[in-house]
């Protein structure tokens, strides 16, 4: 069981530390049992003496700490993960680690969301795009014969396409080929 000078030491370094403080890896429950014992103490004390009012102000110490710990540790991971950082693995506990982890996949979504915003689409979760699309739900593309050697270029949908030769013929994504017909450097190819 954790002793309340250890709790205390705790709370310090995590207040102290830039990033998160290295907890023993038992630290939640040695703390859980340490919240137990003091409320299991005043279940027993009589309610008006003194002992009893300091055991109260224990356990909101306690309390308070242990949440103030909890927060700041909670305010580090988010701003590692928003930063792009990731997580310090070996500085949580396991039961951190788990609830952590599921933060660092939404966070990894969140990013692959914006991404595909500034890319100019818009994907739901499971990476099926939303935004502006041909019948089959994939980006439009556009048919264009090449007007001068180009390199290989990353499309609209972040595949690679080409390089072409003069005279080539390729579906790539709209954005793209109008992109290339402004440069001068395809046309696009009617079909009747």
């Amino acid at each position: 069981m954790m002793a309340y000078e250890e709790l205390l030491r705790a709370w310090r370094a995590e207040k102290e530390a830039k990033g998160l403080s290295k907890l023993e890896e038992d630290f939640y429950k040695k703390v859980a049992e340490l919240i137990r014992q003091i409320r299991s103490r005043l279940r027993m004390a009589d309610a008006s003496a003194l002992r009893t009012k300091l055991v109260k102000r224990e356990l909101e110490n306690v309390e308070k700490m242990v949440k103030d710990i909890f927060d700041r540790r909670v305010e580090k991971v988010l701003k590692a993960l928003s930063s792009g950082e990731g997580l310090e693995l070996e500085n949580l506990t396991p039961e951190e680690r788990e609830l952590f982890t599921s933060l660092e996949t939404a966070f990894s979504a969140l990013e692959k969301f914006i991404e595909g915003v500034l890319r100019g689409e818009v994907r739901g979760p499971e990476g099926r795009q939303i935004g502006p699309k041909g019948a089959e739900g994939r980006p439009k593309l556009m048919l264009v014969r090449i007007l001068a050697d180009v390199p290989a270029i990353v499309g609209a949908d972040m595949k690679t396409h080409g390089p072409f030769k003069r005279g080539d013929v390729a579906f790539i994504p709209r954005e793209n080929a109008l992109a290339l017909v402004r440069k001068g450097l395809a046309v696009e190819v009617e079909l009747a």
